[in-house]
């Protein structure tokens, strides 16, 4: 496996365990928002991104097994949710499927992962991040 997993933590969300609630994708482009104990974040890409995948985490026991030996880290997702992957092997399969008409250099493997499900965005856009209190805890 040569793929390398980068913690990608904003600096505004504090860590902590987060779970999908919406996962919205339109002309507008993909919304994705997750919920804490504490506080709701938006992850937000201004388009529409060239691959969307959302797994349940059982369907990645592999790549979640992986990752940690990878890394030496049993707890290697726990406290964050959000992950580039670099020279992603998803990316390489998009280059291609599409005859190589889009290149894997030119996109962005991002990952959301919690404790139910991993969402794969690949994509040549960049994510705006929100966060707010969440008043409903």
């Amino acid at each position: 496996m040569h793929e390398e997993w980068v913690k990608l933590s904003p600096t505004n969300v504090p860590k902590g365990e987060y779970v999908v609630t919406e996962l919205i994708q339109n002309v507008s482009g993909l919304k994705i928002i997750l919920e804490g104990n504490k506080n709701i974040v938006e992850i937000f890409f201004d388009g529409i991104p060239r691959l969307l995948r959302d797994s349940d985490e059982g369907l990645r026991m592999r790549t979640w097994g992986e990752v940690q030996l990878k890394y030496n880290d049993t707890s290697f997702f726990r406290d964050c949710f959000f992950y580039e992957v670099k020279n992603s092997n998803l990316s390489k399969w998009i280059e291609e499927e599409s005859g190589t008409f889009i290149r894997a250099n030119e996109l962005t493997h991002y990952c959301i992962v919690t404790s139910a499900e991993l969402v794969d965005i690949v994509t040549t856009f960049e994510p705006t991040i929100t966060m707010c209190e969440n008043n409903n805890h």
